[in-house]
């Protein structure tokens, strides 16, 4: 017992004399800004526009800032995942990659033209998830046979489970694709504001 009070009152000195509050320099506001955000310095440096997908409902917020990657969905169809090059007075400008003429092509789109946004970034196809992880599929039959002598080809109730569980991992590995969409309406907007 008395170790652990003499351990504990060491730990606590050196605790206390490894703090130097005194010595530490505060960081302005500029440079914790710069530091932690720069896409959203470099907007208030130069008084720029930036984007603001408000949601009315929950009252949160999205900035975008040019520099940052938008993934969305215009009301002709087109997807668009690019940086934001530049954002006007009602448009965005993106510049876009067209890999058949193998040439950069700059698209203005209007802000009112955009019907979906994307939270995070949008990859094709769906991932399977067969590997490690499906393994998991078979856990119940190496359960039943090693707990209860249950032959995994005889153990029909552990059969039925194994799509469900594939099913699962299938559903876990496409979390960020199956609920990554924001449609627009009246309670989410996206905006255009300008830094002061």
């Amino acid at each position: 017992m008395k170790t652990i009070i003499t351990f504990f009152f060491l730990a606590l000195t050196f605790s206390v004399f490894a703090q130097e509050p005194h010595q530490k320099q505060a960081l302005e506001i500029e440079e914790l800004l710069e530091k932690n955000n720069p896409e959203q310095f470099r907007s208030i440096r130069r008084k720029s526009n930036y984007l603001v997908l408000n949601n009315y409902r929950s009252g949160k917020r999205r900035r975008y800032y040019e520099g940052q990657l938008l993934a969305f969905k215009t009301k002709e169809g087109q997807f668009f995942q690019e940086e934001i090059n530049e954002i006007g007075d009602s448009t965005i400008t993106v510049l876009f990659y067209n890999t058949i003429e193998r040439k950069l092509e700059t698209h203005i789109i209007p802000i009112k033209n955009i019907s979906k946004v994307y939270r995070r970034e949008v990859y094709k196809g769906i991932r399977w998830g067969l590997g490690v992880g499906s393994l998991a599929a078979l856990l119940p039959l190496g359960y039943d046979w090693i707990y209860f002598n249950k032959l995994p080809w005889q153990n029909t109730q552990a059969l039925i489970m194994i799509p469900a569980i594939q099913a699962g991992v299938i559903l876990l590995n496409n979390r960020s694709k199956f609920f990554n969409g924001i449609k627009l309406n009246d309670n989410k907007q996206l905006k255009i504001f300008k830094s002061l």
